[in-house]
């Protein structure tokens, strides 16, 4: 009976010798980059779908605030600018917090 140690000795000679690994050692090499891979596509839909899930919640504000302007508007014409102000400061931070959201 052989020691395991030899057996991997001689296992890494030949190796060297062919220059090529061994099929077993080539088949993980193969399968441990295939799952990196597939993680990596499993982490970067799961980013694609909470940038898409943060994008359609600040659409959704971003028309309510804006049908809340117009109906203020309706109500009081005289505070356009400031129902301006306040749905643009609103829109513009849903927009940063959307595009942080795809850097993160």
């Amino acid at each position: 009976m052989s020691h395991p140690l030899s057996r991997r000795t001689s296992g890494d000679a030949l190796e060297r010798a062919s220059g090529r690994p061994s099929p077993s050692r080539l088949e993980r090499a193969v399968r441990s980059e295939v799952d990196l891979v597939h993680g990596r596509a499993i982490v970067q839909a799961a980013r694609t779908q909470a940038v898409e899930y943060v994008a359609y919640t600040a659409l959704r504000a971003v028309e309510g605030l804006t049908e809340l302007e117009a109906q203020a508007l309706q109500r009081n014409p005289l505070g356009d600018a400031r129902y301006k102000a306040i749905v643009d400061t609103v829109t513009g931070t849903l927009a940063r917090i959307v595009a942080e959201t795809g850097m993160g």
